[in-house]
This record gives C-alpha cells, structure tokens and sequence, in this order.
C-alpha cells in the first residue's frame, strides 16, 4: 500500500509542503519557530525551487519565491528536508542538533547550506538567539564543543563557508 500524498513523508509532496506541514504540526517546530518576530524571514533553496520562511500571527508562513532581503538563506536538498521532517515527535534540543549537524554535513546530498545576509543586531532583534536557547542544554553543549562560547560566535561561524 502506498502512503497517503499528504502523508509528511510521502515521496509525492514536495519539499516546501512538507517542510509547511512540518512547521504547522510538529510540536517542537512550532514551539522553536514561536519567539521569531514578524520581521523574521529566511529565503530557502529547495531542489524544486526558491521559497521563503516568514512569521504571521506568531506562526510559521512558507511560500514559493525568494523572499527580497532574508536575514540569511538556507540550501535545503531533498535529503536534509526528509531527514528534518522525519521525525515530528522530536524535542526542539534534538531537531536543533539535527540540524546542525546537517549544516556540518559533507555529503552535498544532505548539507544545509547557510548564507547570514543580515547584521547581527538584526538577527538578534528578530529572535534568533531566543530560539537556540529554546534548543536547551543539549544545544549549548554541541555549541560549546565546537567553540562557539556565545551568539556572536555561532553566527560568525555561519557566516563562513562551508568546508567540503
């Protein structure tokens, strides 16, 4: 039997529904995403295309199209969206940790990719640290691990391009 087309892991959606179901659904994205301002907006490029990441009414927005001035943009590959969505069960700690280990990822299949367009100052103002603090101790150790002792750092590490 063959799942559903809206199932969230069904082959036949794709990429920005699923992600769109997955932030609507899914506890801890719900929950991660909520502390983001109304001016936060990320562009995401998807295999099927660009879309951006918005907030309206403390919910997340997902639409095809680049967003005109993101405060960064990922690179989402079908793999990494099917790795993220995978699990809607998860604490907001493991989907962070997910994430950026995908981010890390060496396999181009998998890597999120993540270009910072915006000042620090912006992402802080639109809630970005708040959300990876919602990641918790799980999160800030991963951090820690790798250098990162503060916001500033994290976000200068992201600023560099990727290893390969």
């Amino acid at each position: 039997m063959s799942p559903h087309p809206d199932a969230p892991g069904s082959p036949d959606r794709g990429d920005l529904a699923r992600l769109a179901a997955f932030f609507a659904g899914a506890p801890a994205a719900v929950r991660a995403v909520r502390p983001l301002s109304p001016a936060a907006c990320i562009g995401l490029t998807l295999d099927e295309g660009p879309a951006s990441f918005s907030m309206a009414s403390g919910a997340a927005v997902l639409s095809a199209g680049a967003p005109a001035a993101p405060d960064f943009t990922l690179r989402l590959p079908a793999e990494a969206v099917s790795r993220l969505c995978a699990r809607p069960e998860a604490g907001v700690g493991e989907l962070g940790l997910l994430f950026f280990t995908l981010a890390r990822d060496r396999d181009p299949q998998r890597r999120i990719g993540v270009r910072v367009q915006a000042t620090t100052g912006r992402l802080l103002s639109n809630g970005y640290l708040t959300v990876l603090a919602i990641g918790g101790p799980r999160v800030a150790l991963w951090l820690l691990r790798r250098g990162l002792r503060d916001p500033r750092a994290a976000i200068e590490r992201l600023r560099r391009p990727p290893r390969t």
